[in-house]
This record gives structure tokens, C-alpha cells and sequence, in this order.
């Protein structure tokens, strides 16, 4: 009868440090995941929409812009920063714009990642044109202005 009572006794407790562990692993998990989604900085994202617009940054935010390039025809989007002490250009991308046929050199999306560094203003203009017309106007023209606070 002894005997029965010591393994009862240890049944209980490998099922009591298997429910201990499954609620403490819950708990980490959630603390972990609530952690992340604070500290997560929102990246904000613009299309050609954002032309003659004002926005307002915190410093090392980044921010994307995403507009539609003709690159088959040979045009390219052209920047310039007014104060690039308090906003630069980390990287250009590219993407293929979704078609239903397979196409060599189609339209396509650029994308631009600014940064901002500190506190300041600065206007960006960026001219869409093709390099061998360069005495020729630009095909498009965007403008906007970013304030890092």
C-alpha cells in the first residue's frame, strides 16, 4: 500500500511541472510578443500622391516612396535634397509590376528609402526624364517637403 502511495505522489508532481512549464511558456511568449509590438517603429510608406505634401518624421525613421517608373522606355527618376543634414537617400530599389504575360523591360515600380538623421527640414524634388534628353523638361515632377522633429 506504501508503494502505491509514492507513485501517485510522483504522477502528480510530473503532471503539476508539466502544467507549470506550459503556463510559464504562455507567459513568456505573450510578454515577448507585447515587447515587440511596441517597439516597432511605423515606416511610412508614400506613393505619388504625397506631391506638394508636408510630413512629419522623428529622427532615424525611415520612409519609403514608391512610384511608377516607364524604365522600357528608358526613363528614370532623378532626386535632390535641399538639406541632407537631416535627410538622406539610403537605397533605390525596383520592382516588376504584375502582368498576366511575361514581359522583357516592362513598366515598373522604383522605390526610394530615405532616412532621417536629425532634427531640421528638408525638400525633396525628384524629376522623372530620359538621360539622353537631358535638355529637354521632364516628363513628370514631384515635389514634397519633410520635417524631422
Amino acid at each position: 500500500m506504501g508503494k502505491n502511495i509514492f507513485k501517485s505522489l510522483r504522477k502528480f508532481d510530473i503532471r503539476n511541472y508539466i502544467t507549470h512549464n506550459y503556463y510559464l511558456t504562455l507567459i513568456a511568449a505573450l510578454i515577448y510578443m507585447s515587447g515587440c509590438s511596441d517597439s516597432m517603429p511605423v515606416e511610412p510608406s508614400f506613393n505619388s500622391s504625397i506631391n506638394g505634401q508636408t510630413i512629419t518624421v522623428i529622427p532615424n525613421q525611415r520612409i519609403t516612396l514608391e512610384l511608377e517608373s516607364a524604365l522600357d522606355a528608358g526613363c528614370q527618376w532623378d532626386y535632390e535634397i535641399s538639406n541632407n543634414k537631416s535627410l538622406i537617400l539610403d537605397s533605390v530599389g525596383y520592382k516588376a509590376k504584375k502582368s498576366s504575360a511575361i514581359v522583357f523591360g516592362g513598366p515598373a515600380t522604383e522605390i526610394f528609402y530615405f532616412r532621417s538623421l536629425k532634427k531640421g527640414q528638408s525638400t525633396v524634388l525628384l524629376t522623372e526624364r530620359q538621360e539622353w534628353l537631358k535638355n529637354d523638361p521632364p516628363i513628370d515632377t514631384l515635389q514634397f517637403t519633410v520635417y524631422v522633429r
